[in-house]
């Protein structure tokens, strides 16, 4: 009895803490020539069921890209929404990176 307890909880905590990845899309704009300045930033938002009533989450990467070049201009930005399902959450996640070049006077 004990030993069917153990694997009936071993295999629901497999369940629970596992997860499965889609991509959900993907977008690049032009890349620049001088590409020396990487800058990078995620944001996710985790969502019961699938219902969400907003997307404020999306604004956090922004703003962190935006702090990271700050005088430059961001060029080549590559941005990917995903969506981790686990048994009744789900996160979504955006990751973007993007080329800081810094206009020389």
């Amino acid at each position: 009895m004990k030993k069917l307890f153990v694997i009936l909880s071993s295999l629901i905590a497999i369940s629970v803490l596992s997860g499965c990845v889609s991509l959900n899309s993907v977008s690049l704009t032009q890349l620049p020539k001088e590409r020396d300045h990487l800058v990078s930033a995620t944001a996710s938002d985790l969502v019961f069921l699938g219902f969400t009533t907003q997307n404020d989450f999306v604004d956090e990467a922004i703003e962190s890209l935006k702090a990271q070049c700050r005088g430059g201009k961001l060029t080549g930005i590559l941005t990917k929404h995903q969506t981790t399902a686990y048994v009744l959450v789900f996160k979504r996640e955006v990751i973007a990176s993007g080329y800081c070049n810094i206009a020389e006077a």
